[in-house]
């Protein structure tokens, strides 16, 4: 696209300089107007470097545009991390553009001002006469301006490499501690945080906050990680379209695992059908979303009974989470009491996580009468119980049997120290006298003090935490900012004694169950405040949902699934993100974007298009080679293998954290996300972030909520998979239509007609304007029959050319012999010559095949990005022919009252001869080039 603007912008330059600085319609009277005196000549003339303008940027496009197809060859050498002597092309290319081509905008910018200034000195010429309007204010004006700041932008270069030079000189000469890893660090955290304000004083949205952010080492951890995830102290050279074009291609690796995985689960059923004896006992199983789009066969796979229990083959990635494997899984039966009764549960208090986002605060607004400033809901000392509960029903949200006891809405950081601060998260606490419990339930992520504890996962030792709460935390570790979090929400609870009311002697409530709910990172705080709180309620539940994957250390997750039941959904990225499943992640792109055997633009090209699962196969092996067939002995793979050693040493001294206590996974088994399939899955499955079109949207607490409402145990699932690869060719050459700048699909062909077409278009514009489409020899008869030589003006479409004197000091405007042509027209005096239909229809069709030719001209530049479909094609080579053919019928101008008798004033008849001059024999070269483009559409349209 940035290439396209720049063409656009050339366009424009040229157009533009036609119309504003050529002496072109100098209208100097109302009236009948044949010569110009040499004083007029001097109030209107401009210096003859008016053209200049024209040819420069006539030049720099062409000379441009060259340039560009040049780079883009040239990166079709050798692929993303094998360049086989592509920099030797594109070095010289950008020498030459820095120091060759820039020539152009400069002259074009010094140009530009000095014209400028020119113009507007003495009044724009006027002297003290008042202007009838502003110049500065015409949409000519406007658009010139425009120009000269897109040129100027050309040169940012020249102090972009200048900068980068003196930093590069500072950091290895005199501030070397500047540039220290740590402070490196500080600065980048300093930006992170920089964004995060921005972010939220743009968005002016009180709910995202963003206000207490301090910027005082919040993300000094994650920052850290950053640092030795992105770079380190070796840097890659990894551009963004290099990204761009690895991520997808690993999208597509594990596209392909997991399908040829599927596969290979396929055959394990089938295998395990025909073992079976009891053939009743066979029901479709679940695979997730991992046959996405498959719609060819569907097989079914095997659900295996045992006893109370059933399983379910399904896939799982290994442990370096690069490779599925075949495991059996134990799915939730309605034949199991305890899976019944746990999906009961985690269904109900959904509804508690989805409300504390907005409703339970909408309600204390509208209802409890707390102001729309306040933060925190506390019903006074003196409320009784029975008052609570008349008073503080939840029945206008659909929670007839629930209390809203206490609620705080404050989302923020506490800075205790300049180093050290609290995290205040909004919560409710329900009293639900349906099931007989007490519900805390946790808030997730949405504002910016959200993002701030979210992006602090580093482990933290629960050691002093587990002294004051009473539980054993030696050597144990837990999220870093889900910590921060709980602990102020333990010490809120305790603050305003929450708890010690609800269970207390005197309370009906003292008998309730404590459970502790929470989505995202509030199902995150939920575990962590769960475990905080279980020395003091031994029989608290958790339940979180969607929480994230980096909790507790292995050791204490194991213990956790006493109380914690979590709840993972589909392809959620968030159970996911942890540091190391983002270093493998990185490190698997690494992988795959050197196993690259392409060109950048071909592979670029592949990755934008789509990609069904019957092609992935054959399409990633044309894209891919093989690990042991990648070159290691160039630049990338020896930088990548040092990089990978300094992150080695790192991961070392780090310890992984998990998803806390047992884990339900929802699988969705149709793609469509209409079944879904509940599992026991292990902690350890979630060692991989899956690049699909869910991972963001499985993350939405709305339809989980809805779906573990309607989940049904024991129904029968269908997962579709293909057995065999069908390529409709119709289909996938509807698929390829991707635009990408100068990707050339119909071949060469399509930018020589670019070439003709432009040119054709610009020199029809030149004919159309000018004044000297023909050249008029005259003679004037009058009444009393005497026969003289006229004047003989040089005719355009729209104007006449002027007459000046040949020489000024002895001058007779009335002899035609001692006049000459002039560089000044004069648009047609209205009235004075009545227009005939022959010049009229000259006229339309000369303007109809500018107009047409720019709509052909777009079609044209769109094809050298994007392939046409036949019928646009077909439209092209129409609206090509129709160019010509009306660049042809201007011509009728030749058969108007201009080129045959006209009677003047006086009852003087003027008979003129036409022959064709320089805009005329533009007008036939546009022609002949419109011809030329057609000759190239039409080849165009049969090498479809």
């Amino acid at each position: 696209m940035h290439h396209s603007k720049r063409i656009t912008s050339h366009m424009m330059s040229i157009i533009l300089t036609l119309h504003i600085y050529s002496p072109q319609y100098e209208l100097l009277s109302d009236n009948e107007f044949i010569s110009l005196s040499y004083e007029d000549r001097q109030k209107v003339t401009r210096p003859s470097s008016q053209y200049l303008f024209t040819m420069l940027a006539a030049i720099f496009m062409v000379v441009d545009v060259a340039w560009m197809f040049a780079v883009w060859s040239a990166a079709s050498v050798g692929t993303p991390t094998q360049p086989k002597g592509r920099d030797k092309i594109l070095r010289p290319l950008i020498i030459f553009k820095l120091f060759v081509i820039n020539f152009f905008p400069v002259a074009l910018v010094v140009y530009g001002i000095i014209k400028t200034y020119k113009t507007r000195a003495n009044n724009y010429g006027c002297g003290n006469v008042p202007l009838l309007y502003d110049p500065d204010a015409t949409p000519a004006f406007v658009l010139f301006s425009i120009l000269l700041v897109t040129y100027a932008l050309e040169l940012l270069v020249f102090p972009t490499i200048a900068t980068n030079k003196i930093v590069k000189f500072t950091r290895g000469h005199i501030a070397s501690e500047r540039y220290s890893t740590q402070k490196r660090g500080e600065r980048l955290e300093m930006c992170l945080g920089g964004l995060m304000k921005c972010f939220s004083v743009l968005l002016n949205n009180p709910n995202l906050g963003g206000k207490e952010l301090k910027n005082k080492g919040e993300l000094k951890d994650f920052a850290s990680n950053l640092m030795g995830f992105a770079n380190n102290d070796t840097k890659l050279d990894i551009v963004l379209s290099d990204m761009y074009i690895g991520a997808k291609m690993l999208a597509r690796v594990q596209a392909e695992r997991r399908l040829l995985a599927i596969q290979r689960l396929q055959q394990t059923s089938n295998q395990k059908k025909t073992e079976r004896e009891d053939k009743d006992n066979i029901v479709e199983a679940p695979t997730g979303d991992a046959v996405e789009g498959a719609t060819k066969k569907d097989y079914r796979r095997t659900l295996k009974k045992d006893g109370k229990r059933r399983s379910v083959l399904t896939l799982q990635t290994s442990e370096r989470g690069k490779e599925y494997v075949v495991v059996e899984k134990d799915v939730l039966s309605s034949d199991n009491k305890n899976d019944v009764d746990v999906l009961k549960e985690v269904a109900h208090y959904s509804i508690y996580a989805e409300y504390v986002y907005w409703h339970f605060r909408l309600v204390a607004i509208e209802h409890f009468a707390l102001g729309k400033e306040e933060t925190r809901f506390l019903p006074s000392s003196d409320t009784t119980w029975d008052l609570i509960r008349e008073k503080f029903s939840l029945t206008s949200i659909g929670l007839d049997e629930s209390l809203l006891v206490y609620a705080s809405f404050h989302s923020g950081l506490v800075y205790l120290t300049p180093m050290s601060l609290a995290a205040s998260t909004p919560y409710a606490v329900i009293v639900d006298e349906v099931k007989e419990t007490v519900v805390i339930a946790i808030r997730g992520t949405i504002s910016m003090e959200d993002w701030v504890i979210d992006l602090q996962y580093v482990p933290s030792p629960l050691d002093k935490v587990g002294d004051i709460c009473g539980f054993d935390g030696k050597g144990r570790l837990c999220h870093k900012g889900v910590l921060t979090r709980a602990k102020w929400l333990y010490n809120d609870l305790k603050k305003y004694r929450i708890l010690k009311q609800l269970y207390a002697e005197d309370s009906p409530y003292k008998e309730h169950n404590l459970v502790v709910v929470g989505h995202s990172l509030g199902g995150g705080c939920a575990q962590v405040l769960s475990l905080l709180l279980r020395p003091s309620f031994p029989g608290l539940k958790c339940y979180a949902y969607e929480p994230p994957g980096c909790i507790f250390d292995d050791e204490f997750c194991s213990k956790s699934k006493e109380w914690i039941t979590s709840i993972v959904r589909g392809d959620d990225v968030v159970p996911r993100l942890t540091q190391p499943n983002l270093e493998s992640l990185r490190d698997e792109f690494f992988d795959v974007t050197a196993q690259i055997k392409v060109p950048k633009i071909k592979a670029f090209y592949d990755v934008k298009t789509p990609c069904p699962d019957s092609q992935l196969v054959s399409r990633n092996a044309n894209m891919l080679c093989k690990k042991a067939q990648v070159d290691r002995d160039t630049s990338f793979s020896e930088k990548l293998r040092v990089f990978r050693n300094e992150r080695a040493d790192k991961n070392r001294e780090s310890t992984k954290l998990y998803i806390a206590g047992k884990i339900i996974h929802l699988v969705d088994t149709t793609g469509d996300e209409t079944k879904y399939v509940p599992y026991w899955a292990s902690r350890y499955e979630f060692n991989q972030v899956v690049l699909s079109n869910k991972m963001l949207s499985d993350h939405s607490v709305p339809p989980l909520v809805q779906i573990l409402k309607n989940l049904k145990l024991d129904e029968t699932h269908e997962v579709l998979v293909q057995d065999q690869v069908i390529v409709n060719d119709e289909e996938e050459e509807e698929e390829v239509r991707v635009f990408i700048c100068f990707s050339n699909p119909h071949g060469k062909i399509s930018f020589i007609v670019l070439i003709f077409c432009f040119a054709a278009w610009i020199t029809n514009i030149w004919a159309n304007q000018g004044c000297k489409f023909v050249s008029r020899t005259t003679t004037i008869t009058f009444p009393n029959g005497t026969v003289s030589p006229g004047y003989g003006l040089s005719a355009g479409m729209w104007a006449y050319n002027l007459r000046e004197c040949i020489d000024p000091n002895s001058c007779d405007f009335d002899n035609p012999n001692d006049l000459q042509e002039s560089e000044f027209c004069q648009p047609y005096p209205l009235g004075l010559i009545e227009v005939d239909a022959n010049t009229k229809a000259g006229r339309a069709f000369a303007s109809l095949a500018t107009f047409i030719g720019f709509i052909g001209l777009g079609l044209v530049l769109f094809s050298t990005s994007m392939k046409l479909r036949k019928q646009a094609c077909v439209a092209l080579f129409v609206v090509l022919f129709i160019s010509c053919l009306f660049g042809g019928l201007q011509f009728l101008f030749l058969q108007g009252i201009m080129c045959g008798r006209i009677e003047l004033v006086d009852g003087d008849m003027a008979d003129a001869t036409c022959t064709l001059s320089e805009n005329g024999y533009a007008a036939v070269a546009a022609v002949v080039l419109w011809f030329v483009a057609l000759v190239g559409s039409g080849v165009m349209l049969y090498t479809y």
